[in-house]
């Protein structure tokens, strides 16, 4: 199973809050038969927001937790209608949601992760995912992280 494909992708959503976001990330994944346990899912990815916020400034966020919860890693995105603070920095619009199974190697979970750090120092990529307007071309785009 493929960790991104069109029904994992959401464009111009209307969400104004960091909490709404991080919902609608585990309503992805749940609506998608990726998760055994949504609430335990939440309760993961806040744990993982209390070590250190996710958002990595430049207008992205990347929330992402190993969890029990997880039946298949995923990756999800979700480019926001309008900005919102998302901690520290004031003008998230880009999210990257990562989910991996707790116990599966960590080498995948980094693997998604380092991948994705990389394609977002090039301005071009994420120039292209704030002007995107449908799902097939952006997992074009995202189809390069795996």
């Amino acid at each position: 199973m493929s960790i991104i494909n069109e029904e994992l992708i959401e464009i111009d959503v209307n969400l104004n809050t960091k909490d709404e976001v991080i919902t609608h990330f585990a309503d992805i994944l749940d609506t998608q038969k990726r998760l055994c346990n949504k609430d335990l899912f939440i309760r993961d990815v806040y744990k993982r927001e209390e070590e250190m916020s996710t958002s990595m400034g430049l207008g992205v966020a990347i929330p992402h937790t190993q969890s029990i919860s997880v039946k298949d890693s995923s990756l999800v995105f979700i480019k926001l209608k309008n900005p919102i603070d998302w901690n520290t920095d004031k003008n998230v619009q880009l999210i990257f949601g990562i989910a991996v199974p707790k116990g599966e190697k960590q080498n995948k979970h980094l693997r998604i992760l380092s991948g994705l750090a990389r394609k977002l120092m090039n301005d071009d990529f994420k120039n292209q995912l704030t002007h995107v307007q449908d799902k097939e071309d952006c997992l074009k785009i995202l189809k390069a992280i795996e």
